[in-house]
Protein backbone atom coordinates (compact mmCIF):
# COMPACT_ATOMS: atom_id res chain seq x y z
CA UNK A 1 0.00 0.00 0.00
CA UNK A 2 1.33 3.59 -1.21
CA UNK A 3 2.45 6.08 2.01
CA UNK A 4 0.11 8.80 2.28
CA UNK A 5 1.18 11.90 1.21
CA UNK A 6 1.65 14.69 3.90
CA UNK A 7 -0.40 17.89 2.70
CA UNK A 8 1.57 21.15 3.23
CA UNK A 9 -0.44 25.23 3.40
CA UNK A 10 2.31 27.61 2.14
CA UNK A 11 1.41 31.27 2.95
CA UNK A 12 3.61 33.68 1.92
CA UNK A 13 3.08 36.60 -0.14
CA UNK A 14 6.15 35.85 -2.43
CA UNK A 15 4.72 33.96 -5.40
CA UNK A 16 8.89 33.05 -6.45
CA UNK A 17 9.25 31.57 -2.70
CA UNK A 18 6.00 29.78 -3.10
CA UNK A 19 7.02 28.23 -6.43
CA UNK A 20 10.43 26.80 -4.90
CA UNK A 21 9.06 25.43 -1.97
CA UNK A 22 6.07 23.94 -3.95
CA UNK A 23 8.71 22.72 -6.39
CA UNK A 24 11.12 21.58 -3.86
CA UNK A 25 8.94 19.88 -1.71
CA UNK A 26 6.54 18.07 -4.13
CA UNK A 27 10.01 16.43 -5.97
CA UNK A 28 10.09 14.92 -2.00
CA UNK A 29 6.82 13.71 -2.61
CA UNK A 30 4.61 16.12 -0.56
CA UNK A 31 0.97 17.67 -2.29
CA UNK A 32 1.44 21.93 -2.00
CA UNK A 33 -0.85 24.47 -1.74
CA UNK A 34 -0.10 27.98 -2.16
CA UNK A 35 -1.84 31.21 -0.66
CA UNK A 36 -0.69 34.26 -0.67
CA UNK A 37 -2.46 36.15 2.46
CA UNK A 38 -3.99 35.18 5.87
CA UNK A 39 -7.71 35.10 4.94
CA UNK A 40 -6.95 32.68 1.88
CA UNK A 41 -5.01 30.56 4.38
CA UNK A 42 -7.66 30.39 7.16
CA UNK A 43 -10.50 29.36 4.08
CA UNK A 44 -8.10 26.75 2.93
CA UNK A 45 -7.81 25.01 6.60
CA UNK A 46 -11.56 25.19 6.79
CA UNK A 47 -12.35 23.48 4.05
CA UNK A 48 -8.89 21.05 2.97
CA UNK A 49 -7.23 19.09 5.62
CA UNK A 50 -3.09 19.98 5.92
CA UNK A 51 -0.79 18.59 8.01
CA UNK A 52 1.84 21.27 8.19
CA UNK A 53 1.78 24.77 7.69
CA UNK A 54 5.18 26.86 6.17
CA UNK A 55 4.02 30.58 7.67
CA UNK A 56 5.65 33.79 6.62
CA UNK A 57 5.31 36.53 9.43
CA UNK A 58 5.13 39.88 7.09
CA UNK A 59 1.70 38.85 4.86
CA UNK A 60 -0.70 41.64 3.51
CA UNK A 61 -3.54 42.52 5.88
CA UNK A 62 -3.64 39.62 8.73
CA UNK A 63 -0.15 39.18 10.05
CA UNK A 64 2.06 36.20 9.79
CA UNK A 65 1.85 35.58 13.63
CA UNK A 66 -1.99 36.36 13.79
CA UNK A 67 -2.75 33.67 11.82
CA UNK A 68 -0.14 31.48 13.84
CA UNK A 69 -2.27 32.37 16.86
CA UNK A 70 -5.51 31.13 14.90
CA UNK A 71 -3.76 28.38 13.90
CA UNK A 72 -2.37 27.38 16.92
CA UNK A 73 -6.14 27.95 18.57
CA UNK A 74 -7.98 26.62 16.16
CA UNK A 75 -6.38 23.99 13.92
CA UNK A 76 -4.30 22.34 16.99
CA UNK A 77 -3.86 19.25 15.12
CA UNK A 78 -1.38 21.04 12.24
CA UNK A 79 2.54 21.76 12.67
CA UNK A 80 3.30 25.45 11.39
CA UNK A 81 6.48 26.02 10.82
CA UNK A 82 7.81 29.67 10.44
CA UNK A 83 9.67 30.51 7.07
CA UNK A 84 10.22 34.10 7.42
CA UNK A 85 13.49 36.94 7.19
CA UNK A 86 12.82 37.77 10.49
CA UNK A 87 15.55 37.04 12.52
CA UNK A 88 14.57 38.24 15.67
CA UNK A 89 14.83 36.47 19.06
CA UNK A 90 11.56 37.81 20.67
CA UNK A 91 9.72 37.02 17.81
CA UNK A 92 10.94 33.54 17.64
CA UNK A 93 9.75 32.80 21.38
CA UNK A 94 6.59 34.28 20.67
CA UNK A 95 6.16 32.11 17.77
CA UNK A 96 7.39 29.05 20.11
CA UNK A 97 4.36 30.21 22.43
CA UNK A 98 2.07 30.27 20.19
CA UNK A 99 2.82 27.08 19.15
CA UNK A 100 5.21 26.64 16.32
CA UNK A 101 7.10 23.33 15.84
CA UNK A 102 10.49 25.82 14.11
CA UNK A 103 11.68 29.15 13.50
CA UNK A 104 13.48 29.08 9.79
CA UNK A 105 15.34 32.45 9.07
CA UNK A 106 15.21 33.22 5.02
CA UNK A 107 17.36 32.36 2.67
CA UNK A 108 16.69 28.10 3.61
CA UNK A 109 18.20 25.21 2.80
CA UNK A 110 15.79 22.95 1.07
CA UNK A 111 16.72 19.47 3.13
CA UNK A 112 16.22 21.91 5.85
CA UNK A 113 13.08 22.36 5.27
CA UNK A 114 12.26 18.88 5.10
CA UNK A 115 14.17 18.13 7.94
CA UNK A 116 12.05 19.90 10.09
CA UNK A 117 8.58 19.03 8.44
CA UNK A 118 9.42 15.56 9.05
CA UNK A 119 10.18 16.44 12.85
CA UNK A 120 6.69 18.16 13.33
CA UNK A 121 5.15 15.53 11.54
CA UNK A 122 6.61 12.80 13.69
CA UNK A 123 6.24 15.02 16.79
CA UNK A 124 2.21 15.62 15.79
CA UNK A 125 1.91 12.13 15.64
CA UNK A 126 3.38 11.11 18.65
CA UNK A 127 1.17 13.72 20.64
CA UNK A 128 -2.20 13.50 19.04
CA UNK A 129 -4.36 16.44 20.07
CA UNK A 130 -6.69 15.41 22.82
CA UNK A 131 -10.90 16.15 22.96
CA UNK A 132 -11.79 19.54 22.67
CA UNK A 133 -13.21 19.86 25.88
CA UNK A 134 -9.74 18.76 27.61
CA UNK A 135 -7.99 20.09 25.27
CA UNK A 136 -9.43 23.45 26.76
CA UNK A 137 -9.19 22.52 30.64
CA UNK A 138 -5.38 22.09 29.57
CA UNK A 139 -5.46 25.80 27.77
CA UNK A 140 -7.25 26.92 31.29
CA UNK A 141 -4.93 25.01 33.79
CA UNK A 142 -1.43 26.25 31.81
CA UNK A 143 -2.78 29.86 31.68
CA UNK A 144 -3.14 29.59 35.73
CA UNK A 145 0.33 28.17 35.67
CA UNK A 146 1.71 31.11 33.73
CA UNK A 147 1.93 33.16 36.70
CA UNK A 148 4.33 30.20 38.41
CA UNK A 149 6.48 30.49 35.59
CA UNK A 150 6.13 34.00 35.57
CA UNK A 151 9.93 34.16 37.78
CA UNK A 152 11.57 31.92 34.85
CA UNK A 153 10.44 34.06 32.10
CA UNK A 154 11.52 37.14 33.54
CA UNK A 155 15.37 35.52 33.84
CA UNK A 156 15.02 34.01 30.46
CA UNK A 157 14.61 37.56 29.65
CA UNK A 158 17.31 38.80 31.75
CA UNK A 159 19.76 35.93 30.25
CA UNK A 160 18.40 37.50 26.49
CA UNK A 161 19.41 40.94 28.18
CA UNK A 162 23.14 39.76 29.50
CA UNK A 163 24.15 37.93 26.13
CA UNK A 164 23.04 40.68 24.16
CA UNK A 165 25.26 43.26 26.15
CA UNK A 166 27.90 40.59 26.02
CA UNK A 167 27.80 40.33 22.15
CA UNK A 168 27.08 37.11 22.13
CA UNK A 169 25.92 35.85 18.54
CA UNK A 170 22.11 36.20 17.96
CA UNK A 171 22.41 32.40 16.35
CA UNK A 172 23.90 31.11 19.85
CA UNK A 173 21.37 33.20 21.55
CA UNK A 174 18.36 32.32 19.11
CA UNK A 175 19.18 28.38 19.59
CA UNK A 176 19.38 28.58 23.61
CA UNK A 177 16.01 30.76 23.59
CA UNK A 178 14.26 27.68 20.65
CA UNK A 179 15.83 24.94 23.06
CA UNK A 180 14.04 26.18 26.08
CA UNK A 181 11.19 26.86 24.09
CA UNK A 182 10.81 23.24 23.43
CA UNK A 183 11.24 22.17 26.89
CA UNK A 184 8.39 24.62 27.59
CA UNK A 185 6.59 22.90 24.74
CA UNK A 186 7.47 19.60 25.91
CA UNK A 187 5.73 20.75 29.39
CA UNK A 188 2.80 21.68 28.18
CA UNK A 189 2.43 17.98 26.06
CA UNK A 190 2.86 16.53 29.74
CA UNK A 191 -0.30 18.32 31.13
CA UNK A 192 -2.51 17.89 28.12
CA UNK A 193 -1.29 14.14 28.26
CA UNK A 194 -1.89 14.34 32.02
CA UNK A 195 -5.45 15.49 31.67
CA UNK A 196 -6.53 13.24 28.51
CA UNK A 197 -5.90 10.41 30.52
CA UNK A 198 -7.94 11.79 33.64
CA UNK A 199 -10.66 12.76 31.00
CA UNK A 200 -10.88 8.86 29.99
CA UNK A 201 -11.13 7.30 33.66
CA UNK A 202 -14.13 5.74 35.08
CA UNK A 203 -14.42 8.78 37.70
CA UNK A 204 -13.30 11.71 35.10
CA UNK A 205 -16.50 10.05 32.77
CA UNK A 206 -19.06 10.02 35.63
CA UNK A 207 -18.12 13.81 37.03
CA UNK A 208 -18.93 14.73 33.49
CA UNK A 209 -21.88 13.38 33.09
CA UNK A 210 -23.58 15.12 35.74
CA UNK A 211 -21.45 18.57 35.75
CA UNK A 212 -21.72 21.42 34.11
CA UNK A 213 -17.95 22.61 33.90
CA UNK A 214 -17.00 26.03 32.67
CA UNK A 215 -14.25 25.47 30.35
CA UNK A 216 -11.38 28.44 29.88
CA UNK A 217 -11.64 30.05 26.25
CA UNK A 218 -9.16 33.24 24.91
CA UNK A 219 -12.78 34.69 24.62
CA UNK A 220 -14.70 33.92 28.16
CA UNK A 221 -10.83 35.35 29.35
CA UNK A 222 -11.71 38.68 27.77
CA UNK A 223 -15.04 38.65 27.98
CA UNK A 224 -14.33 38.66 32.16
CA UNK A 225 -11.93 41.79 31.67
Amino acid sequence: MAKKKSRVLIVDDEQVLCDLLCDGLGERSYLCTAVFNGDNALAKLATQDFEVVLLDIRLPGMSGMELLREIWLNHGNIATIMITAVNDVDTAVLAMKWGASDYIVKPFDMDRVETSIRTALKTKQATKKPPAEMDAIARGVEARLDSLFGYSKMVSEETIDIARQLDIAGEKIQRWVAAKAMLDAERNRIIKSSLSKLQRSPLAQSIMGISQIHLYTPESSESQN
